[in-house]
């Protein structure tokens, strides 16, 4: 099995020199690696271009725009191997990554797979372990979708399942199928939950299989860079797109997409995120008036 790890970027060359000297730490390595870069100003070239990658691994660096759906689609294109991998330049991989991989696309019927991402706990009231989060999205498996569009996790990572989403910083697919389901580019900059459009659409292909042995840890840096009143009007107007998109428009659905917004609203206002509930509020508005 070739993997071919495709990796976003975008001015964090530091974070990304990090990353690929885990990359190329693994064994055994990949067959290749794939770095699209969104800086104009080439600020991850000296980065790639330095590394010194196993005999057999090849290295590219692909000048991108600052959007990671179109990076990562523009990776895939580049790409040689059967398996694209996708991760985030703020990770740091475990160094069986791949041999448990490998061991993960043993059944042809499987079309993606993802791992146990180990990340910093946010100490924060209301996460999505909380019981009234758990009541919301009762009704199905964990591991699926609701019929709204928004993940139930998993809770127990120490056992392989069948799932339907992968975390953004951990995603595998059969290269044919990911670019032929590709990541949604109307999503814009950041591109909050094109993780779980691109997850969701091809679970339709096949399974995807979750396997602990397959891990990393994920630095997860990204968030507290980005202002967080447009960060929370994203996570609405992109999840109500995206609902719109992928699930029936029921009644029922609308009603618990509209009593999740409600929680995640609450939720901040009880973590005196002020900003946060702004900025939801805001892309509830904006979500209503692009409905």
């Amino acid at each position: 099995m070739r993997f071919s790890v495709v990796i976003a970027t975008l001015r964090r060359p530091e974070l990304l020199r990090e990353t690929l000297a885990s990359v190329v730490a693994t064994v055994p390595p990949p067959r290749e690696i794939v770095v699209v870069d969104g800086d104009e100003a080439g600020s991850a070239r000296e980065v790639v271009e330095s590394i010194s990658a196993p005999a057999g691994t090849l290295v590219s660096y692909v000048a991108g725009v600052p959007n990671v759906t179109h990076q990562r689609n523009e990776g895939t294109r580049v790409a040689s191997g059967d398996v694209v991998v996708f991760v985030d330049d703020d990770v740091e991989l475990d160094t069986r990554f791949f041999a448990a991989l490998s061991a993960a696309y043993e059944d042809p019927k499987v079309v993606g797979a993802t791992g146990r991402v180990i990340e910093p706990q946010a100490h924060r009231v209301g996460d999505h372990r909380s019981r009234v989060r758990r009541w919301l999205l009762s009704g199905g498996r964990l591991g699926t979708f609701t019929t709204f569009g928004y993940p139930r996790y998993i809770l127990d990572t120490t056992r392989a399942q069948d799932l339907e989403m992968m975390p953004g910083c951990l995603m595998t697919a059969r290269r044919e199928l990911a670019l032929a389901v590709g990541f949604d580019e109307s999503l814009e900059g950041y591109a909050l939950a094109e993780d779980e459009d691109f997850s969701y659409r091809l679970s339709r292909h096949g399974r995807i299989r979750f396997d602990p042995a397959v891990s990393l840890w994920h630095k997860k840096l990204g968030f507290g860079e980005r202002d967080p009143r447009a960060f929370h009007r994203k996570v609405v107007v992109n999840r109500a797109y995206l609902f719109r998109k992928n699930f029936p428009q029921t009644i029922r659905a609308r009603t618990r997409f509209v009593l999740l917004i409600l929680l995640m609203i609450t939720h901040r206002v009880a973590n005196r995120d002020a900003q946060g509930a702004r900025g939801l509020l805001e892309g509830s508005v904006e979500a209503w008036r692009r409905r």
